[in-house]
């Protein structure tokens, strides 16, 4: 029996999280709170999210047992292969599992982030993405509000040309 772990967050607690990498995207054309996790073995969805896609799930090769909140494990057995993510203008694939999180909303693991060239950087809240194009796209997570933040044109210029345009 195969173990993997989940953390299930509120949105709160989600943006205080400095661990934790976060932004809207949509995942098979539904808008989704997509978090960026190196510490999820494989990638999942919301049991709300999943009920939206169309097609069968198909069957992993063996159970998993999986860490949620309050120390509870669910036991998952199928997974939908796949996938459309969708961040800016680029699409990928991704396996998602389906398990109890709130909300529409989708954590990409390491198996996602292992063959897309991932780079995460927790302080700068940021990951990088390898594209199927064979660029790249930064992708800014949501951080919490510390009051004013000023940027300067050529910064902003930088982003925008990075596609990190919000």
């Amino acid at each position: 029996m195969a173990r993997s772990r989940n953390f299930q967050l509120t949105t709160e607690e989600a943006r205080a999280d400095p661990d934790v990498v976060k932004e809207s995207f949509v995942v098979n054309e539904i808008s989704s709170m997509v978090l960026f996790d190196s510490g999820a073995s494989l990638s999942f969805a919301s049991l709300a999210l999943s009920k939206r896609f169309s097609g069968t799930p198909g069957e992993l090769d063996f159970p998993l047992d999986v860490e949620i909140a309050d120390d509870r494990t669910v036991r998952v057995a199928r997974f939908y292969r796949g996938c459309t993510l969708r961040m800016f203008d680029e699409q990928f694939s991704v396996d998602l599992v389906p398990i109890p999180l709130r909300g529409n909303k989708a954590i990409v693991g390491k198996d996602w982030l292992s063959s897309n060239g991932k780079v995460i950087d927790y302080e700068l809240q940021l990951v990088r993405v390898r594209t199927p194009s064979g660029g790249e796209i930064v992708i800014p997570g949501e951080r919490p509000q510390r009051g004013l933040i000023l940027c300067s044109a050529a910064r902003a210029r930088h982003y925008f040309e990075q596609g990190c345009a919000r």
